[in-house]
């Protein structure tokens, strides 16, 4: 980093940002005290986003994710810290792969049974790929094998559909939490699935509680070196299908993984209900809006997309339910030679969303490096100024519903209908439904004593 001002030459975008914010009824027409609305490159991201105005939290969705994705120190005692004498840019691995991982959190022993996970400042632990994996290797899987292959569903403790990639590769995922949330989850017992809160002793995890989820699909020789180029890449370790049916546990091998996704929720002093935003690489699927909100589209980099085939029909395929779309487990395992999914993008990116991504994208710092191929999809925040509980769903904007089925008033959307809520990449054959990140926490989680945080419900 450098320490020249990178937001003068944004001047011109950050004024049509909130010139377009302000022409679609989003912005107040003024604001109140001293608000970081700039676009910026910088390690340290925004504590807070108090105004209820879509750039305020957009802004604070972008700054949280470039600070989350500036490489990290990488010492065991430093877990989760930016390396400083770095930039965006430089590779090395980045922040939030630092933070505690889902199966360093539910550690399973040799016998079945959770273990207390190792300290914050440690790696050690047992490796659901095996004793020879290290911690430190990426690894993507968990102690149930095929769990990594599922995304989440409404139902707790029920996997939905995986997703297959255009190279016939099914999508991974995995979950990090940083100090203040895996502490949390550790000093009540919580990760061993003791004393686990509920509607009448609600949990609740501390300010500063951050949470990501991604989405990362292994490249195979299908994958031209241009892919690659414009996308952040790891070597990781990954379920190996075959030898994992074969052997009846765990077996992984290495393979290299491109990060389609990311979801990112922080818990703030002004948002105990948290800050939900979702980011997508650009190249996931062909853009569905228009004018300035048009997304960038693969073709004009003459790259694939990764989960769409321009050959055929411009619609999702299949359907959700049907039975190449079914849970990948020990009674559906994964395919050997999988048809990927035809996905399409449903509805545009909220036009003043794909502004700021614009202007992030101009910012020396991004401009030439793999995250200007990265856009902000969507960003909800809780605007219920009521003490934070069960019953308290933080009232979302934008609004959506859980479950088309859901019949409580609270969950009515007020977003427009034609506004886009849905990372293709984790929701996929949601985008249909007045679904939506807050009120699926609320549904599955924070309605049970969980503090929004589907992870607690998942381990009952």
């Amino acid at each position: 980093m450098t320490g020249r001002d990178t937001t003068r030459p944004l001047r011109r975008r950050a004024a049509f940002v909130a010139a377009l914010l302000v022409s679609t009824g989003l912005a107040a027409p003024a604001r109140t005290g001293s608000v970081d609305v700039a676009p910026t490159i910088s390690p340290d991201r925004i504590d807070d986003a108090p105004a209820n105005e879509r750039d305020v939290v957009a802004n604070f969705a972008w700054r949280a994710f470039v600070a989350l994705n500036w490489p990290s120190r990488l010492d065991a005692s430093e877990r989760g810290v930016p390396d400083r004498d770095k930039s965006l840019g430089d590779s090395g691995k980045r922040v939030w792969e630092t933070f505690k991982s889902d199966y360093e959190l539910f550690e399973v022993g040799e016998e079945g049974r959770r273990v207390a996970p190792a300290p914050w400042t440690s790696y050690a632990g047992r490796n659901p790929c095996g004793p020879e994996i290290d911690n430190r290797q990426k690894t993507i899987a968990s102690f149930a094998p095929f769990a990594d292959f599922n995304q989440p569903s409404f139902t707790v403790g029920a996997a939905a559909n995986p997703l297959i990639a255009e190279n016939g590769a099914y999508t991974r995922y995995e979950i990090h939490f940083n100090e203040p949330e895996f502490s949390a989850f550790t000093a009540s017992r919580w990760s061993l699935g003791l004393n686990l809160p509920n509607e009448r002793r609600p949990g609740r995890f501390p300010v500063g509680s951050i949470a990501v989820k991604a989405a990362w699909r292994p490249l195979t020789a299908a994958d031209p070196p241009a892919v690659r180029a414009r996308t952040y890449v790891e070597r990781a370790e990954i379920v190996d299908v075959a030898k994992t049916l074969a052997a009846g546990r765990t077996v992984c091998s290495e393979s290299d993984v491109a990060l389609v996704g990311l979801h990112i929720a922080i818990k703030t002093k002004s948002r105990p209900q948290w800050i939900w935003s979702t980011f997508e690489h650009v190249d996931n699927v062909p853009p569905a809006g228009g004018g300035e909100a048009r997304e960038p589209d693969a073709r004009d980099a003459g790259v694939p997309y990764a989960y769409f085939d321009q050959s055929r029909p411009k619609n999702l395929w299949p359907p959700f339910g049907t039975a190449e779309a079914l849970p990948v487990d020990w009674t559906n395992p994964p395919k050997p030679d999988p048809k990927p999914m035809q996905v399409v993008r449903r509805h545009p990116i909220d036009p003043s969303v794909m502004a700021l991504n614009r202007a992030y994208w101009d910012l020396p710092g991004v401009k030439g490096t793999v995250w200007e191929h990265y856009m902000l999809v969507a960003v909800q925040w809780p605007t219920s100024g009521g003490p934070p509980g069960p019953g308290n769903d933080g009232a979302p904007f934008p609004g959506g519903m859980a479950s088309p089925d859901a019949q409580d008033e609270s969950y009515k959307s007020t977003a427009k209908a034609e506004e886009n809520l849905i990372n293709t990449t984790m929701e996929t054959y949601l985008q249909d439904s007045p679904s939506s990140c807050m009120t699926c926490h609320q549904i599955v989680s924070n309605a049970r004593g969980d503090d929004f945080v589907g992870t607690l419900a998942g381990i009952r």
